[in-house]
């Protein structure tokens, strides 16, 4: 499986509801989508006083079963859209290796995304975190924790977002409804 994002810094007087907004209109048109364990759509606003944000952002984050379903959705009009609007991102992609519950997702308010490199010829051993992801080819960890309320105390290596809505996958929408027992899909060979 795969964790992909990215992240559009927006201007310091950019008007971040237009950003909610956005969300609030086009949020779920991703439920279903073919191939997509979730997307996690983050804002971040520097006159959050809970959050002491850096910058204004908007940075989605994604949980994809596959390469082929990633390749589907940066493919298609919406994005296509969404890069007319915002321009052409830098997208960060890492593997899964540990997934956290779809209902702590769903229950989340607020994620915390800590980037943490692997040292040259060290064992990469998974970080803390409900989500654990490897970038390879920077040999670094990302790691998300998801949370009910901002932190009593924030930690400067910690990147804080809200989370403005969570999409659900076709996968993920046929196994949530009645009578089914859905849990998040385990990489092979992942702790959990």
């Amino acid at each position: 499986m795969i964790v992909m994002q990215y992240r559009f810094n927006l201007p310091a007087d950019y008007e971040m509801a237009k950003i909610e907004q956005r969300i609030a209109d086009n949020g779920a048109k991703l439920d279903g989508f073919p191939g997509l364990i979730f997307k996690t759509y983050l804002w971040s606003r520097r006159d959050d006083a809970a959050l002491a944000s850096r910058e204004n952002r908007y940075a989605p984050l994604y949980c994809w079963r596959d390469a082929d379903s990633m390749a589907r959705f940066l493919e298609s009009p919406g994005f296509a859209a969404l890069t007319r609007q915002f321009g052409w991102p830098h997208i960060d992609v890492w593997l899964a290796r540990r997934l956290p519950e779809l209902a702590e997702v769903k229950a989340a308010k607020i994620i915390a995304l800590t980037r943490q490199p692997i040292a040259p010829f060290s064992e990469p051993r998974l970080p803390e975190g409900a989500l654990c992801a490897w970038d390879v080819s920077r040999w670094m960890w990302l790691s998300a924790q998801f949370l009910s309320q901002p932190p009593a105390v924030l930690q400067a290596e910690c990147d804080y977002y809200r989370i403005a809505y969570v999409a659900c996958g076709q996968e993920v929408r046929r196994a949530a409804q009645p009578g089914s027992s859905y849990s998040s899909p385990s990489p092979a060979g992942a702790q959990r």
